[in-house]
C-alpha cells in the first residue's frame, strides 16, 4: 500500500511578496529505506522517499519545479494538496500531482488553482472546503517507484510561469490541426506487469476532448498488450476511446469531459506486456476547431525579463510573454 507522508515543516526562504521563492532541500524529511547526504537522496526499493512540508497558500505562483541531476530509478516529484480523495487500491490519500526525473534537468508541475476542494483534510473535519487547491499546498514529495532511485537535487522553487520559463523550464503549447506535441520521448521494455510509466499532467493542459494520444513502439511480442491506466490506482482508464494498435503503435482517442479534466489533474499511466515504448505524442486532428487552440494560448500582454521581472513595452532585449521567449526591439 502507498504510504502518505506526514513530516516536519521544511525551512524557507522568501525572497519577496512576488519573487521567485526557493524551498531548501534541508528541509527534506525521509522515510525508512532512504537517506540523504548533502543534496543527494537515495531511495530503496518498494515506492520509498520523503517530502518537505508546505502547509500554507501558494495561489500567488503558477508553477513549482525541481532542478536536479544524476536522477536513477525514476523517482517522482510530486506536489499534495491538504484534500482527501478516495482511491480503490489505498482508501483515502491526499490529491497529488507527480512528474517522473531522469538524468539531469528541470521539471514543473503547474499549481493547481482552479479544482475546489471537497472533503479538506480529514483531521480538520473539511477545514478549506469550496477554497481551489493551491491555496491549500501540503508538502513536495521525491518517491522512487517499484526500484531503488536516487536523484541530486540542485533547487527547488516556486515562481510564475515566466520564472519558471527564464529557469529553462518548458509551457506547454497546443499543436496546430494535424500536427503533434511530444509527451515522452526514451525506451521503456514492457516485460511485465510490475513496468508502468507516466506522462505528466501538465502535457494535458493544452489538450481537447477529440485529441489523439499516440504511442511508438518497437520489439512487439506475441503477448502485445498495451493498456492507457488510471495513474491514481491500478485501474484501467475509461474514456480514452477508439483504441487500435499495430507492430508500430498504439493510440486512444480522448473520449470525454471526464477523462480530459482527469489528464489535467493527474496524468496519464501506461502499462502492459510485450512492447518497447519510444515515443508518445498528442496529436490534433487536421480538422480541430481553431478557435478551440486559441482558447487555450494566452493573450496577456504582461512581460517579464529573463530575470522574471515585469517590464514594460518600452524594454529593449529578450523578454518572456505568454510562455514565449522573444526579442523587443
Amino acid at each position: 500500500m502507498k504510504k502518505i507522508f506526514t513530516f516536519i515543516a521544511a525551512a524557507f526562504m522568501a525572497l519577496s511578496a512576488n519573487a521567485k521563492e526557493e524551498i531548501s532541500v534541508s528541509g527534506f524529511s525521509p522515510w525508512d529505506n532512504c537517506t540523504i547526504e548533502g543534496s543527494t537522496i537515495t531511495m530503496g526499493s518498494g515506492y520509498k522517499g520523503g517530502s518537505i512540508t508546505i502547509g500554507r497558500d501558494m495561489s500567488s505562483f503558477d508553477y513549482v519545479w525541481i532542478k536536479f541531476s544524476n536522477a536513477t530509478g525514476s523517482p517522482n516529484f510530486g506536489i499534495t494538496y491538504d484534500e482527501w480523495k478516495s482511491n480503490a487500491d489505498w482508501g483515502p490519500v491526499f490529491a497529488s500531482t507527480t512528474s517522473e526525473l531522469n538524468g539531469s534537468g528541470i521539471v514543473g508541475i503547474k499549481l493547481d488553482k482552479s479544482t475546489v476542494m471537497v472533503n479538506g483534510n480529514a483531521e480538520t473535519d473539511g477545514v478549506g472546503k469550496g477554497d481551489v487547491y493551491a491555496q491549500h499546498v501540503q508538502q513536495l514529495t521525491i518517491q522512487g517507484q517499484s526500484g531503488a532511485a536516487e536523484v541530486t537535487v540542485e533547487g527547488i522553487f516556486f515562481g510564475t510561469a515566466a520564472e519558471f520559463v527564464a529557469d529553462g523550464g518548458d509551457v506547454p503549447v497546443r499543436p496546430e490541426p494535424g500536427n503533434s506535441l511530444t509527451l515522452w520521448e526514451g525506451e521503456m521494455v514492457f516485460d511485465g506487469w510490475s513496468v508502468s510509466s507516466t506522462v505528466a499532467a501538465k502535457f494535458f493542459e493544452v489538450a481537447e476532448v477529440g485529441d489523439i494520444i499516440y504511442c511508438t513502439v518497437k520489439g512487439v511480442t506475441a503477448d502485445y498488450n498495451p493498456i492507457f491506466k488510471n495513474i491514481n490506482s491500478w485501474a484501467d482508464l475509461d474514456g480514452i476511446t477508439e483504441q487500435s494498435k499495430d507492430d508500430n503503435h498504439f493510440e486512444g482517442t480522448i473520449g470525454t469531459a471526464d477523462v480530459l479534466s482527469f489528464l489535467k489533474a493527474n496524468g496519464l499511466r501506461f502499462q502492459g506486456l510485450g512492447f518497447t515504448l519510444t515515443k508518445v505524442e498528442l496529436k490534433v486532428p487536421a480538422n480541430a476547431s481553431v478557435k478551440g487552440i486559441q482558447a487555450e494560448t494566452p493573450q496577456s500582454q504582461v512581460r517579464y525579463n529573463l530575470a522574471g521581472q515585469r517590464v514594460d513595452a518600452s524594454y529593449k532585449g529578450v523578454i518572456i510573454m505568454n510562455g514565449k521567449k522573444m526579442v523587443n526591439k
